[in-house]
C-alpha cells in the first residue's frame, strides 16, 4: 500500500496542495512560482487555444501578453450542482466542466509530484459542506468532483468537508475539550461545523453537524453588478423586433450572466452572443444601444477580469470606509459609481440571510444554542466583511471569535485527514 496522498482544497477563487508523504507531514507546497505566495494558486484557466492552457498567475500574465485573446474561466467551481451547464466550446471543441476540473487538479497533481519527486494516485480533496440547498443537485456536484478526480489521474479519493478539515487545525491551539464552531467564508461557499475539540484525539462521533450555503463571497460581489453595474451592459436594455409592437427587454437568462464572473464568460457563446447582435439591431433608443456596444467591448476586449477584480476592491474598500468609489478607465467602458457600506449591506439581505440559515441549520442539528459554544474559529476572506463578523459577534459575542482569517487552516486538516487514512481511520 503506498503511504503517499496528496490533500488538496480545491478552491473557488484559490487552491493549495498539501502531502502526507512516506508518514511525513509536507504543509502548503509551493505550486506557482509566479504569485506573491507560491502556496496560493489562483484557481483560473486560460486557453490562447483549444490546445494550450495556463494556470494560477501565469493565466494572468499570458491572457495580458496575448493581447486578452482566447478563454479565461475563473470560479468554474460554482457550476458544479448545475445540471444543465454542461460546459463550453473553444474553437469548435466541447470542453465539459468535468474536463476542466480535471484539467486543473491534474495541473495541480504534477507540480506536488514534481516537488516531492513522487507518483501519488491518492488524495484527500476538501468539499463544502453544501454545494447546493438542493439534495439532488449537491451529489450531482460531488459526481461530477469523482469524475474530474478520476480524469487527473487519481485512483482513490476521500472527500472531507471543508469545515471539517479546518477544525482539525484549530485543534492543535486548544489545551481543554471545547464545543467549536468553524466559519469557513470562501468564494463560493459558506460552511459550518459544530465540533467537540480535544487535544488528545478525534473521533467521528465528536462531529455534532455540518451544514451551509452556497453563497459567500462571489455572491456578494453580483450585488454591484445586478443592483447598480449591469445596467451599464445592457441588462435593462428595450428593443422591438421587427415586424412587432410590443417593447421587450433584455430576457433574465441574458441579464443574470452579467451579475456573477463564472457565467457572464458564457455570453460569448455562440447562440447568446448572436441573440444579443440582433437586441442591438433593434433597441429602441441611442441609450439602449450603447449600453449593449458596451457589453461587446467587455466581452471582446477580455475586460471581464479586471472588471470584476475592481467590484472585488469595490467590495474590500466598503470593510474599510462607509463610501468608496468604483472606477473603472478602460476606453468605452469609463464607469465611476459611489458606493456606501448601507447600500451593500441593503443589497446583500439575501446572501446574508441565507448564510445564517446555514448557520442556524448547523446548530439546530446539533442540538445547540449560541451560547453552548465556547469558541468561534472563523476562515476564509468572506469572514472579514463587517456585516458577517457583526452578526457572529451578536450571536455568540465578540471574546469568542477567532478572526485570523488565513488560507492554509483548510488545508492543514486536510492533510491530517490524509494521515488518518494512511493509518487506517476513515474521516467522514
Amino acid at each position: 500500500m503506498s503511504d503517499s496522498f496528496l490533500a488538496i482544497d480545491f478552491g473557488t477563487s484559490n487552491s493549495l496542495v498539501g502531502a502526507y508523504h512516506q508518514g511525513k507531514v509536507h504543509g502548503a507546497l509551493p505550486l506557482d512560482p509566479k504569485s506573491a505566495d507560491p502556496t496560493l494558486m489562483r484557481t483560473l484557466l486560460y486557453f490562447p487555444n483549444p490546445d494550450l492552457c495556463y494556470y494560477g498567475s501565469e493565466a494572468i500574465e499570458q491572457y495580458i501578453e496575448q493581447d486578452m485573446e482566447g478563454r479565461l474561466f475563473r470560479s468554474f467551481k460554482s457550476h458544479l450542482p448545475n445540471q444543465s451547464y454542461l460546459g463550453t466550446v473553444i474553437d469548435n471543441r466541447i470542453v465539459t466542466l468535468e474536463n476542466m476540473v480535471g484539467i486543473f487538479l491534474l495541473e495541480l497533481k504534477k507540480r506536488a509530484e514534481k516537488h516531492l519527486n513522487h507518483q501519488i494516485t491518492k488524495a484527500v480533496i476538501g468539499r463544502p459542506a453544501r454545494y447546493s440547498m438542493d439534495a439532488v443537485a449537491d451529489g450531482f456536484a460531488l459526481h461530477r468532483m469523482e469524475k474530474a478526480a478520476k480524469m487527473a489521474g487519481f485512483e482513490e479519493v476521500q472527500f472531507v468537508p471543508e469545515p471539517l478539515a479546518a477544525a482539525f487545525d484549530y485543534r492543535k491551539q486548544i489545551t481543554s475539550e471545547k464545543i467549536v464552531l468553524i466559519g469557513d467564508f470562501g468564494g463560493g461557499t459558506s460552511d459550518f461545523t459544530l465540533i467537540r475539540l480535544r487535544a488528545e484525539g478525534f473521533d467521528n462521533k465528536d462531529v455534532l453537524a455540518i451544514d451551509g450555503c452556497p453563497m459567500a463571497g462571489d455572491a456578494l460581489d453580483s450585488v454591484f453588478m445586478s443592483h447598480r453595474l449591469s445596467e451599464h451592459f445592457g441588462a435593462k436594455s428595450r428593443y422591438r423586433l421587427p415586424m412587432s409592437s410590443n417593447v421587450l427587454t433584455m430576457p433574465p437568462a441574458v441579464s443574470q450572466k452579467l451579475n456573477h464572473p463564472a457565467h457572464i464568460v458564457h455570453l460569448k457563446e455562440r447562440d447568446t452572443y448572436e441573440f444579443i447582435k440582433e437586441v442591438k439591431k433593434c433597441s429602441l433608443t441611442v441609450k439602449d444601444k450603447d449600453a449593449i456596444e458596451r457589453l461587446f467591448i467587455l466581452l471582446e476586449d477580455q475586460q471581464i477580469f479586471p472588471f470584476f477584480e475592481a467590484i472585488e476592491k469595490t467590495k474590500r474598500g466598503l470593510s474599510a470606509s462607509d463610501s468608496t468609489e468604483f472606477d473603472f478607465d478602460y476606453p468605452g467602458l469609463e464607469l465611476k459609481e459611489q458606493f456606501t457600506t448601507a447600500q451593500f449591506i441593503d443589497w446583500a439581505m439575501n446572501t446574508r440571510q441565507k448564510i445564517f440559515e446555514g448557520l442556524d441549520r448547523c446548530l439546530e442539528s446539533a442540538g445547540l444554542t449560541p451560547d453552548q459554544v465556547d469558541l468561534v474559529c472563523l476562515t476564509g476572506g468572506t469572514a472579514k466583511v463587517p456585516f458577517i463578523q457583526g452578526e457572529l459577534e451578536t450571536r455568540f459575542g465578540k471574546q469568542k471569535l477567532q478572526t485570523q482569517a488565513h488560507f492554509h487552516s483548510v488545508l492543514s486538516g486536510l492533510v491530517e485527514s490524509a494521515s488518518f487514512w494512511a493509518n487506517g481511520q476513515k474521516v467522514t
